[in-house]
């Protein structure tokens, strides 16, 4: 079932930061969309949730080094 979900990701301020977990996101085998907003620390993902979970998603977040909360 295809989802869409809103992270809030602490700390985020950086376009080039936002930039580098898009494309971790979309590279995702499941994840279709994903779009992360410096400006607002938000991160708009739309993913397949009988392929990726939601866990594997804040944790591809969190690998660049910032917390992420629904």
């Amino acid at each position: 079932m295809i989802k869409d979900v809103k992270l809030n990701v602490e700390g985020l301020s950086c376009p080039d930061c936002s930039k580098k977990i898009e494309q971790a996101l979309a590279s995702q085998e499941g994840v279709k969309e994903a779009k992360v907003l410096f400006t607002t620390g938000v991160a708009k993902v739309k993913f397949d949730d009988g392929v990726i979970g939601l866990d594997k998603i804040k944790s591809v977040i969190k690998s660049f080094g910032f917390n992420v909360s629904d």
